[in-house]
């Protein structure tokens, strides 16, 4: 239910984008669609959502739900962050999300890359004062 609401959500904001809908004739129209592509995406609340269709467009269309090559929620980061905060090491956080997840969504790289990132913006704060 979740994949459809997010590719109905889609498909309704690239209609906003392009100013018509599909096979709709107007003189307001900015663009054209060009078919779909498969992406998947990993969430806090109910885990991967694994090939959902996201629509496409001649032009190159910027969606305000998700970002371009984002494969996971900014929340699920933070999820990982807390985590971590609260003593787990890199491997069994992992562990964690797999065991919670029940599939390989995450491993131990990709969270050492996540708090990189993170460590970086704690940085940037740290030399604002």
């Amino acid at each position: 239910m979740i994949k459809e609401l997010l590719e109905y959500s889609l498909n309704k904001e690239l209609e906003a984008i392009l100013k018509a809908e599909r096979y709709q004739h107007t003189e307001l129209r900015e663009g054209y669609r060009n078919g779909y592509y498969k992406r998947s995406l990993i969430t806090h609340l109910v885990g991967e959502i694994d090939n959902f269709l996201v629509p496409r467009a001649r032009k190159s269309v910027k969606f305000s739900i998700l970002k371009r090559y984002q494969k996971r929620l900014d929340e699920f980061d933070y999820t990982i962050l807390n985590c971590f905060l609260n003593g787990h090491s890199t491997r069994k956080t992992a562990k964690f999300f797999y065991d919670f997840f029940s599939e390989s969504t995450i491993s131990h790289e990709t969270l050492s890359n996540i708090l990189k990132k993170i460590d970086s913006l704690v940085n940037q704060f740290l030399k604002k004062k």
